[in-house]
């Protein structure tokens, strides 16, 4: 017997760095207003088994029509705003009931080659930025974000038994490689099934770097907030990385082929700023533990954890140290040869000064 979905939804998510900081007491006064509370709907919810530092605040931006494998959907876009300076927009749409796997993966694969998904929700973060722009300490409007799927089934047809079972009766690893026409290797099904969680025997989540399957018979949205809470640190490492890129090439430049003056303070400002950047990253990446918790169980900790590494945070992280490392070992040299240089016109100075108190003395010695 086929085996089809008889209930879920498609997650599509795309995060955005829109600014270094939110307030989101303030994003919430801003939703009384009359104008935004006639237009977006302020989600109030919190699940009371996550605690997560800085809880986001979620905004309801209503139901839009998007094409989908060539029809006509209507999908409920809710916006997720994080302190740390990211608003993650997902796309929430309905699997029609009794949908096989096969045409799921198909759909799969023309979201992922989907463009227009990109552009409008590029067109809504800039739009949502906007509206919150008193809330956000200094905006920001970065070209890259990160995209993802989530396949959240509640319940299947023509399946019995364990879930466990479910990866031996359909191709998991094509629905989350989006690959509806190659035959996928037994070493790559291998690799992409790697991180597999259950809690108990009726439910299952595989994460992969781009997309993730959740079967949740229950409906708890538990585990797509947990991964959509790496996906946003995730976007927040890249766009350190990518500052640290930026602040070295500055450095290079401002040293490669140009004479370096002695009453310059740009190397101060850098190594100022260097130091800066490193203790926002420290914030970031060292303390993502202690940013995310649960009550009762370490099921959700353990979904995290595996999330991290699928995503290669610490890959992420070590790019991230060695690059601080290197602007600091950059700036601790410009530093001492600016000193050195101040040394020297210090010397010379003080030869003068002897030199000008030596010359008249040695002037009346001679007519005298």
């Amino acid at each position: 017997m086929e085996i089809n979905v008889k209930k879920g939804k498609i997650l599509i998510y795309r995060v955005f760095d829109i600014g270094s900081e939110i307030d989101l007491e303030k994003v919430e006064a801003l939703f009384e207003d009359k104008k935004l509370r006639e237009r977006f709907k302020l989600d109030r919810k919190h699940n009371m088994s996550l605690i997560i530092s800085s809880s986001p605040v979620s905004i309801q931006l209503g139901n839009f029509d998007l094409t989908l494998a060539n029809e006509r959907v209507s999908a409920e876009l809710i916006a997720k705003v994080w302190h740390f300076g990211t608003v993650s927009l997902c796309f929430q749409i309905p699997i029609t009931p009794g949908t096989s796997w096969k045409d799921l993966v198909k759909t799969a694969a023309f979201i992922d080659n989907d463009i227009d998904i990109d552009l409008f929700a590029r067109n809504k973060a800039n739009e949502f930025q906007n509206d919150i722009k008193h809330a956000i300490l200094t905006p920001n409007s970065w070209v890259m974000n990160e995209d993802y799927v989530t396949y959240f089934i509640q319940e299947f047809e023509g399946f019995s038994g364990p879930i466990a079972n479910i990866t031996e009766k359909v191709d998991v690893p094509a629905l989350l490689l989006a690959e509806s026409k190659e035959v996928l290797s037994e070493s790559l099904k291998k690799t992409t099934l790697e991180q597999v969680f259950q809690y108990s025997v009726d439910d299952l989540v595989v994460v992969d770097w781009n997309a993730a399957l959740v079967v949740e018979p229950s409906g708890s949205m538990d585990v797509p907030l947990v991964i959509e809470f790496a996906l946003n640190q995730l976007l927040e490492m890249r766009y350190y990385d990518d500052l640290l890129d930026q602040r070295l090439n500055t450095l290079y430049n401002e040293v490669v082929g140009k004479k370096k003056t002695l009453f310059s303070n740009k190397y101060s400002q850098l190594a100022e700023d260097a130091g800066q950047i490193y203790l926002e990253i420290s914030e970031i990446v060292e303390n993502v533990e202690n940013s995310f918790k649960t009550v009762g169980d370490f099921y959700l900790a353990t979904i995290f954890r595996g999330s991290s590494r699928r995503f290669r945070f610490q890959d992420w992280q070590n790019s991230i140290n060695e690059k601080l490392g290197n602007l600091a070992e950059v700036s601790k040299l410009l530093h001492s040869e600016v000193n050195e240089s101040r040394n020297q016109m210090l010397e010379i100075i003080i030869i003068l000064l002897i030199a000008i108190e030596v010359i008249p003395f040695v002037y009346g010695l001679i007519y005298n």
